[in-house]
């Protein structure tokens, strides 16, 4: 099997395996025009951001915010030093919003 021929077998495993799963591949940095804005400002800037249960990146990294498609999404930040803390969102169309969130601390 030639090299080409076996990315192209991969390539279109995951397209089939997406479209099973009922999602469609978007570039994350060409939000739609009717997608909502968050962002999330935190006292732990290295905090991990997850949304869906998906690992997005470190908040510290999305400064501008993140797009999502209207609807309904949970939104969580993590960190080994600091509890969880999730909010569930209900997201209109062209929706901005603003999560002021200050995470505390595990104790020993």
């Amino acid at each position: 099997m030639t090299h080409a021929r076996g990315v192209a077998l991969v390539v279109g495993g995951v397209v089939a395996v997406v479209a099973a799963c009922g999602g469609t591949m978007r570039d994350p940095s060409r939000p739609d025009a009717d997608d909502a804005v968050v962002r999330v400002r935190t006292t732990v800037p290295d905090a991990s951001l997850w949304v869906d249960g998906r690992f997005i990146g470190p908040i510290g990294g999305l400064r501008g915010g993140f797009a999502l498609e209207p609807g309904k999404h949970r939104v969580e930040l993590r960190h080994d030093d600091y509890w969880s803390h999730y909010e569930e969102l209900d997201l209109a169309p062209r929706q901005r919003v603003l999560l002021d969130i200050e995470m505390a601390p595990v104790l020993p």
